[in-house]
């Protein structure tokens, strides 16, 4: 027997899904996708961040609800194909290193390959997040960019590539992912954020 992963009902005809129709439909009510055109790259915002996408969202941050990542994927997966977003390579904005050693795993990571699975489009790591930065969450813009500010370096050279993150607040971490992007002279990438 196939449950909702959410509210545990009995599923019967969309057990792919991992969701009952109540739950989609619940899910579907938060469906935004905005574009936000940038001079080099566009960034595509899946979900508002309210109601239960944000609830959803933080369990699956910092609760260790992993599972979570097929449902999104899900999500994140027909944006990229029903969209037409292009790409040849899907990656994500990683963590620090030790950040991912305490939480046990990187959400943008399980977002990006459950999404790369779906879509059968190469995962590939981009960029290495190089300094331990302090939580963002509680920072202004400007304390993020500088916060920020020589965070990430490249790891592969790529192009035509969407690259997932969870959250947009101020787009000061794709900003940052952005310029070391241009700085190595990568070309043609875009972002896709959950919510």
């Amino acid at each position: 027997m196939y449950k909702c992963i959410l509210c545990k009902d009995e599923l019967f005809n969309n057990y792919r899904e991992m969701l009952c129709d109540n739950c989609r439909r619940d899910i579907a009510s938060y469906l935004r996708l905005e574009t936000i055109d940038k001079k080099y790259y566009k960034v595509y915002v899946l979900f508002f961040y309210e109601g239960e996408i944000k609830k959803l969202v933080r369990s699956f941050k910092f609760h260790d609800n992993t599972y979570l990542a097929k449902v999104f994927a899900i999500y994140l997966a027909r944006a990229i194909l029903e969209e037409g977003i292009n790409c040849s390579h899907i990656s994500y904005i990683p963590m620090h290193l030790k950040k991912k050693a305490i939480r046990g795993y990187d959400q943008s990571e399980l977002l990006a390959r459950e999404t790369a699975k779906i879509t059968q489009i190469p995962f590939i790591r981009v960029v290495d997040r190089r300094v331990k930065t302090r939580s963002l969450y509680d920072l202004n813009r400007r304390e993020r960019e500088t916060e920020l500010k020589g965070a990430f370096s490249l790891i592969t050279n790529a192009s035509n590539i969407l690259i997932i993150d969870d959250i947009y607040t101020t787009g000061s971490t794709i900003s940052e992912v952005s310029k070391t992007l241009e700085e190595s002279n990568i070309e043609n990438y875009n972002f896709l954020v959950l919510a």
